[in-house]
C-alpha cells in the first residue's frame, strides 16, 4: 500500500497538466490565410500497411497457445486503431518463413508492389509464474474485537516479449519494443501447496500477454493516426488549422497534435523535422467532423505551419486511476 501511495504521488508530480482554455468558435472561412505548399508531402497513417506476423516462443509453456494469440490480437486492435491498413492475417502467417529469413538475410526479396511498410515480429521471452502462501491469523481491532482473517493463496504470472518494428522491404530496424505485463489474484485456501489448475494459469498469462502491449506506448506512439494540414485560419479566437482527419481517426477534443515538416538531404534522403504542436479544439459538432478536424495551435506555430506538413495525433494517455500504466508510460519504477 505504501509503495502504491509513493507511486502515486510521484505520477501526480510527473504529470502534465491539462489545457482550460481554447477558442469557443471555429474561425470563418473568410479568414483563411494563404500558406505555402510543402515542398515534401509526408504520408498519412492510411497510406501505411503493417503486416503483423505469428508470435514466437522458444520455450515450452502451456499457456503459450494461449498468450501468443492474446498478444497478436492486442497488436492487431493497436494497429486497426492508429487508422492504419492492417494486411490480411492469412497472408501475413504465409509469409512468416520468408519474412524472418528476410530478417537473417537483411533484404526482403518482394516482387511488384511491397506487401507492407512495417512487419511486427514478436517473440515471447519468458513467462514467470510465482506463488505464495499466507497462514490464517486473528487480531483483535480498536474495538477489542477479534477479527479471523482465513489462509490465503497469492498466484502472479510475468509475461515479457519482444516486438521489433522493421521497415520493407529493407529490413531496416525502426524501433525494439519491450513487453511486459503481469497479472495477480489470491484466493482462500486450507492447503498450503496453493494448487492451481492448468485452465486458472492460463487465463493468468493471456491477462498479463494482454497487458504487456496494452500498458506499452511505443507502438501507439510510432503508429499514431496522421494527416496533412489543409490549411490555416487567424481569427479573433486565435489560431487554428485544419487536418485531414476527424471522426475516421478517433480525433477528440484536447487530443495533443504534433506538425513536422519534411525536407531531402542532399543525398535525396527525406529528413523530418519538428515545428510545433497544438490541440484538437473543444466545439461540439463543428470542431471535429467525419474527415476533418481543427487544432489550436499559437502564433509562433502558425507562422512555421505549410499546407501538406504532417499533424500526428498523441495516444491517448493512460487513466489516472491505472498506475501501473502510469508507471509505465513515465519511467517510474513499480
Amino acid at each position: 500500500m505504501f509503495k502504491k501511495t509513493l507511486l502515486a504521488t510521484t505520477l501526480l508530480i510527473i504529470l502534465p497538466g491539462c489545457s482550460l482554455t481554447g477558442p469557443d468558435a471555429i474561425c470563418t472561412p473568410d479568414t483563411r490565410v494563404n500558406i505555402e505548399t510543402a515542398d515534401v508531402q509526408m504520408p498519412s497513417t492510411e497510406d501505411l500497411k503493417v503486416i503483423i506476423l505469428p508470435i514466437d516462443a522458444e520455450f515450452k509453456d502451456s499457456s503459450n497457445e494461449k498468450v501468443k494469440s492474446v498478444i497478436r490480437n492486442a497488436l492487431e486492435d493497436q494497429v486497426a486503431n492508429s487508422g492504419a491498413n492492417l494486411v490480411d492475417r492469412k497472408l501475413a502467417n504465409k509469409l512468416k518463413g520468408e519474412i524472418k529469413l528476410a530478417e537473417q538475410s537483411g533484404r526482403y526479396n518482394s516482387k511488384g508492389v511491397p506487401v507492407a511498410d512495417y512487419a511486427i515480429l514478436t517473440e515471447i521471452v519468458s513467462t514467470d509464474f510465482s506463488k505464495s502462501y499466507q497462514e490464517a491469523y486473528s487480531y483483535e481491532n480498536d474495538d477489542g474485537e477479534t477479527k479471523h482473517v482465513p489462509a490465503k493463496c497469492s498466484y502472479e504470472v510475468d509475461v515479457k516479449a519482444i516486438a521489433k518494428v522493421v521497415s520493407l522491404p529493407s529490413m531496416e530496424l525502426v524501433k525494439r519494443i519491450e513487453l511486459s505485463g503481469d497479472e495477480y489474484m489470491i484466493t482462500e485456501t486450507r492447503s498450503s501447496s496453493c494448487p492451481m489448475s492448468t485452465a486458472q494459469y492460463t487465463a493468468l498469462a493471456s491477462k498479463a500477454g494482454a497487458e504487456s502491449v496494452e500498458h506499452t506506448h511505443d507502438l501507439k506512439d510510432l503508429l499514431a493516426p496522421s494527416a496533412p494540414i489543409m490549411e490555416l485560419r487567424q481569427c479573433e479566437e486565435g489560431n487554428m488549422v485544419k487536418v485531414a482527419m476527424g471522426q475516421n481517426k478517433k480525433v477528440s477534443p484536447g487530443l495533443g497534435v504534433q506538425f513536422s515538416k519534411a525536407m531531402k538531404n542532399e543525398e535525396g534522403e527525406v529528413e523530418t523535422f519538428g515545428i510545433g504542436e497544438g490541440e484538437v479544439v473543444d466545439i461540439p459538432e463543428h470542431g471535429i467532423k467525419p474527415t476533418y478536424s481543427w487544432v489550436s495551435i499559437d502564433e509562433e506555430v502558425a507562422l512555421k505551419v505549410q499546407k501538406g506538413n504532417q499533424a500526428k495525433l498523441e495516444p491517448k494517455k493512460c487513466s489516472l486511476l491505472d498506475l501501473e500504466c502510469q508507471a509505465n508510460r513515465y519511467g517510474v519504477p513499480l
